[in-house]
């Protein structure tokens, strides 16, 4: 290694050096053996990938719709509206409604005790709602603290500010007309007049003088009249409105009222000597704190997920693939379990607790939404104010899904036995299905309507009762049903399954056994179906050995006729050149025609098993059926000049294509039209034509029969003869070769007979275009 680094900078150098140590230290090192290499796979990346889409998307979701159906809950729960009004989302608590009611409350308490009254003109003029009083006992109907009217009647060594006197949060100072109505908690060095400086920590100043009310606040003053008359819009519920006045007993009455810019706790002892915390104001501002603090977390929160849930889509390739593999976990899971799931999620979205301390369903029972959409959809938006039971709902869901998506209709698991498309081929598997549901919703729905109408009687105060006399027997039943009805699924399954083995054994499948679980209703059925279908294949088999041994009989017998035929057509053809005279020249004559009927009959019988045995070659081509026709009657015309028969044809002039072996659809028209020639009336027509109809060639030749025409025999079978008594040299087999070689080649032959009208049918799909 070249040492000579300082020849440069001496930093440079340094780097260098070093560098070509590691190197020469390293060389060879990654092979070595029992070092482990440290290397993190395209595989593996491709598995933190879609790990971290499907965590992404998760979480991308559990936090959007979380922090938006918990918004959603809280505001149509109008727990903060209806606690603060309309402007309860401002950043200055002593600039929301509920401080502004607060401090009209106290306003109140305070003029009350100045002027020893309730007030009752206060409603009146203002249409305030705070105070109901029945039967002399006070009480306040939205939640508000202030007892100090009822204090008014309570006895002399009292005083009626004793509950305000320690507020750490408000310092006030009541002065009456009379000597005794005078209450203040400011301390004794503090003069409290209307130029009164406001304490450190305090920035809230109202003054009652005169029956107006004046408001300072940071130093500013505030409006608080407004154009001067009260209404309903109104920011400030205290006298002093042209059309709210104060009236004559507090005319005299003076208030001034001081709140802190910052609430803080404290402690003070009731009227049964109990420490107790009595904290309006602190209590109001920590409450608007919570909600502002609220929203912002949900705001931030769902930022988050849309983060989370735009990274998900960026990786939404590999994410699908942790999905596949999630669905193969989950795949075991049957898919009613992912609706009874939703189910439970969405019974605990309706019955649990919301913000304002009441369920969906009681506001609903209680009548506080009305039939209004605006109503609809404000109960809609308390559902998701649960975030578990919306997130259970949605995942629950979603898992269902994914599951389904990527898992065959055959493998989905389903307790009710569900069947797939296939197992709901038949007419009865779909009925039975139908009436399973059927069944399932029928005791589902009076269940619900039962439960409603037991709940709406009894109350709330008798779900315990409601659970232990409706719902448990409710749910037993259910879990009866269920296994009714998946035993009616199996069964369904089952019948499916025998209805597909006896279609497969009528197409000819006699090797596949059906295997019914031993437990099943129809396990002692599918074996004797085994069995039927195992005596099917031995008979069949039995037969297919019979015919194969009759073919290859008669394909033996004539391979070994075929040696000596051909030494006695040889002889009768010498014995026929000789001089014979008389007797003997017709006995040569004989000879050579027996011997030559029984070489073209041995030849038929050969070509008829090669046929039967599926060992007939064939070379299919394209050609022209009409251009076929006629080159047969062309061959043919010395033997049909010379029978005396008429020919008719009727063929299409332009070609008719079909695939097929012409060498055998020749001998498959000669043989029908020799047939013409030996049996047809003397004299008679025979008619030949070919049309084309619904994409096949149909070619006939139709003759009247010489002699009567049997009926119920097939003349395509072999050896078989229109007349048994006939000797006229035919063999019976031209139609069987015709019938065989038709089918070789692909085409479809059938005889028809009416009377002695004989029609034998040719016919070939056309031929596409190449």
């Amino acid at each position: 290694m070249d040492t000579k680094w300082n020849s440069t900078g001496p930093d440079e150098g340094l780097e260098q050096l070093v560098a070509g140590e590691v190197r020469e230290a390293l060389k060879g090192v990654e092979d070595a053996p029992g070092v482990a290499k440290v290397r993190v796979s395209g595989k593996t990346c491709g598995r933190l990938r879609a790990a971290a889409g499907l965590a992404a998307l998760v979480l991308g979701m559990s936090l959007v719709l979380g922090s938006l159906g918990q918004t959603a809950g809280r505001l149509a729960s109008g727990v903060d509206s209806g606690s603060f009004g309309s402007g309860w989302w401002s950043t200055d608590w002593q600039e929301t409604p509920a401080f502004r009611q607060e401090v009209a409350q106290r306003l109140r308490t305070f003029l009350a005790m100045a002027t020893g009254s309730d007030l009752e003109w206060w409603d009146t003029a203002s249409g305030d709602t705070y105070v109901v009083s029945s039967a002399g006992i006070t009480w306040y109907e939205w939640g508000s603290t202030d007892t100090a009217t009822e204090d008014i009647a309570t006895p002399k060594e009292e005083a009626p500010d004793a509950s305000y006197a320690e507020d750490k949060n408000l310092l006030y100072r009541v002065q009456g007309s009379g000597e005794d109505s005078y209450y203040s908690n400011a301390p004794a060095n503090m003069i409290l007049s209307s130029s009164w400086a406001v304490p450190e920590g305090y920035n809230f100043l109202l003054t009652f003088q005169n029956g107006t009310v004046t408001i300072t606040k940071d130093g500013e003053p505030v409006d608080v009249y407004g154009d001067g008359f009260f209404t309903e819009d109104s920011l400030w519920d205290v006298p002093g409105y042209e059309n709210f006045t104060a009236g004559e007993d507090a005319a005299d009455v003076t208030v001034y009222m001081a709140v802190r810019e910052e609430p803080v706790p404290y402690l003070q002892l009731n009227s049964g000597g109990q420490t107790r915390f009595y904290d309006d104001f602190y209590g109001l501002y920590q409450h608007i704190r919570e909600m502002q603090g609220f929203y912002l977390l949900r705001a931030v929160l769902c930022a988050v997920g849309a983060v989370c849930l735009i990274a998900a889509h960026f990786l939404r390739a590999d994410r699908r693939r942790a999905e596949k593999k999630l669905a193969a976990l989950t795949r075991c899971v049957p898919g009613e379990i992912w609706w009874l799931a939703a189910a439970l999620a969405v019974l605990s979205m309706v019955f649990s607790t919301g913000f304002g301390g009441y369920s969906p369903f009681e506001f609903w029972y209680y009548g506080w939404v009305g039939p209004t959409v605006t109503d609809a959809l404000r109960l809609a938006a308390l559902l998701p104010a649960n975030a578990p039971a919306l997130l259970a709902l949605v995942w629950a869901l979603w898992l269902r899904h994914i599951t389904r998506k990527n898992t065959e209709r055959e493998q989905r698991r389903s307790l009710l036995g569900a069947l797939s498309v296939q197992a709901r081929k038949y007419l009865f598997q779909c009925s039975l299905s139908r009436w399973n549901r059927l069944a399932l919703i029928l005791i589902c729905l009076p269940s619900v309507f039962w439960l409603l109408v037991l709940t709406r009687i009894l109350g709330v105060s008798a779900y315990d009762a409601l659970f232990w006399t409706t719902f448990l027997p409710l749910l037993l039943s259910a879990v009866i049903l269920c296994w009714i009805l998946r035993k009616n699924a199996l069964l369904a399954r089952d019948i499916g399954l025998l209805a597909d083995q006896v279609t497969a054994i009528r197409d000819g499948d006699l090797e596949t056994p059906l295997d019914l679980p031993a437990d099943a209703d129809l396990h002692q059925t599918a074996e004797q179906l085994n069995d039927i279908q195992a005596g099917l294949h031995r008979a069949l088999a039995e037969q297919t050995r019979s015919e194969r041994m009759k073919v290859e009989l008669i394909s033996n017998v004539s391979h070994d006729l075929k040696t000596p035929l051909t030494s006695v057509l040889s002889y009768a053809e010498l014995l026929r050149q000789e001089p014979l005279e008389g007797a003997a020249a017709d006995y040569a004559r004989i000879i050579d025609e027996k011997a030559r009927r029984l070489a073209v009959m041995v030849q038929d019988v050969f070509e008829v098993s090669k046929a039967a045995s599926g060992q007939l070659p064939v070379h299919l081509e394209r050609l022209d059926f009409a251009k076929l026709l006629r080159q047969t009657l062309a061959d043919l015309e010395g033997p049909i000049s010379q029978s005396g028969l008429t020919f008719r044809m009727e063929l299409p002039e332009i070609p008719v294509m079909i695939t097929a072996d012409g060498r055998r659809l020749y001998r498959v028209f000669q043989n029908l039209i020799d047939n013409a020639l030996k049996y047809a009336l003397a004299g008679s027509r025979v008619y030949l034509s070919l049309k084309t109809e619904a994409g096949r060639a149909e070619a006939s030749l139709r003759n009247t029969s010489r002699e009567e025409l049997p009926t119920g025999v097939d003349l395509t079978a072999r050896f078989v003869r229109g007349d048994a008594s006939r000797t006229d040299g035919g063999s019976g087999l031209g139609l069987s070769i015709a019938s065989s070689f038709t089918e070789a080649c692909g085409g479809d032959f059938h005889v028809e007979t009416l009377a002695d009208l004989f029609t034998a049918v040719v016919s070939f799909p056309l031929a596409e275009e190449p």
